[in-house]
C-alpha cells in the first residue's frame, strides 16, 4: 500500500527568543499565478497558545496549511511563555517585541499595499497581539494595519479555576507538578482578591479590554471567533460576550461556535470547517 506522502515543515528564521519569520521561495504572485494570489496575505502573524512547544505537529500544522492555502505569504510566529503571566516584568516582556516591528515592515509589497491577517490563540496569543499592536504604535506613531483577525478560543477571562487550568497544561508530570500547583492556586487567588478588593486588573482582563481599544486595535479589522462550549479553560459565555460587545461598536465580526472540541483543537477535531471559516474571512477583506 502507497504511503502518504509527508510534508516537510515550513524553515523559520529565529528573530529572537519568541519570534520566528518564515519567507516564502517567492513573496510576489507572477503574472500567470490566479487572481486570488494578487488579493492574498502577504504577511500573517500567528500568535500561538501559551508554553506551545515549537516542534509540535499540530501547531506546525497551522504552518503548513497556511504555506498551502497563500503560499506567497511570509509568516510570523510569536511564542507565548506562562511566565508572561506571572513572573516576567512587563517591560523584559515588551522589549522582547521590539524586532516585530522590522519583521512586519519588511513586507515586500510595501505599507499601502500589504495584506496582513492574524491568528491568534488562547490567552496567550492575545497578549502576544496585543504587545505587537503596543509596540507597533509605539514605534511607528501608527495602527497596525490588519485586515483579518482570527481569534482562536480567546479571548478568556481570569478566574481562578479557568487560570489554574490554563496553567497546569505546563506543569511537570512528576512530584514536581504539586509545588507547581500550589505556587499557581497562591498566585492566582491573590491576583483574585486584589481584583476584587483593589480593583486591580490582571494581565488577562487588560489584554482581552484591548482587543476593544481603538486607540491600539484597528477597528476596521474583520474579526473571526472560533470557540467552544465545551472549552474548560476560555468559557464559551465570555467569549459570546465579547463578541457581543465588538459588533456593538461596528466591528465586523464571524464566528465558529462548536459543541464538542476541547480548548486550542478546533482546527484538530473539525478541520474542514475551520479552515473553511478562515477562508470565508479572508474573501470578506477581498
Amino acid at each position: 500500500m502507497a504511503t502518504k506522502p509527508v510534508t516537510p515543515n515550513l524553515e523559520f528564521h529565529k528573530l529572537n527568543s519568541i519570534i520566528s519569520l518564515y519567507t516564502p521561495p517567492t513573496s510576489k504572485p507572477s503574472e500567470k499565478d490566479s487572481k486570488h494570489s494578487k488579493t492574498d496575505p502577504t504577511t500573517i502573524i500567528f500568535c500561538s497558545w501559551m508554553d506551545a512547544p515549537p516542534k509540535s505537529k499540530y501547531l506546525n500544522s497551522f504552518y503548513n496549511t497556511y504555506g498551502n492555502l497563500y503560499p506567497h505569504a511570509r509568516i510570523i510566529t510569536i511564542s507565548s511563555l506562562s511566565s508572561f503571566f506571572t513572573t516576567t516584568p512587563t517591560s523584559t516582556r515588551t522589549n522582547l517585541f521590539q524586532p516585530i516591528v522590522d519583521a512586519i515592515d519588511s513586507d515586500p509589497v510595501g505599507n499601502g499595499e500589504r495584506r496582513i491577517m492574524v491568528h491568534v490563540l488562547s490567552n496567550g496569543g492575545t497578549l502576544s497581539f496585543v504587545d505587537v499592536c503596543t509596540e507597533y504604535k509605539k514605534i511607528t506613531g501608527r495602527l497596525l494595519d490588519v485586515k483579518a483577525l482570527v481569534l482562536d478560543s480567546a479571548p478568556g477571562d481570569s478566574s481562578v479555576r479557568r487560570g489554574f487550568a490554563a496553567m497546569s497544561t505546563g506543569f511537570p508530570k512528576n512530584y514536581l507538578w504539586y509545588p507547581a500547583a500550589a505556587f499557581t492556586f497562591l498566585l492566582l487567588g491573590s491576583l483574585a482578591i486584589a481584583n476584587t478588593v483593589f480593583g486591580m486588573r490582571t494581565i488577562v482582563d487588560t489584554a482581552r479590554e484591548s482587543l476593544n481599544d481603538w486607540e491600539l486595535v484597528d477597528r476596521e479589522t474583520r474579526r473571526l471567533y472560533v470557540y467552544s462550549t465545551n472549552d474548560e479553560i476560555v468559557g464559551f459565555e465570555t467569549v459570546d460576550e465579547h463578541v457581543k460587545k465588538s459588533e456593538e461598536m461596528g466591528v465586523e465580526v464571524r464566528r465558529l461556535r462548536e459543541e464538542e472540541t476541547g480548548h486550542v483543537i478546533h482546527m484538530l477535531k473539525d478541520g474542514e470547517r475551520y479552515w473553511k471559516s478562515v477562508r470565508d474571512l479572508w474573501a470578506d477583506v477581498e
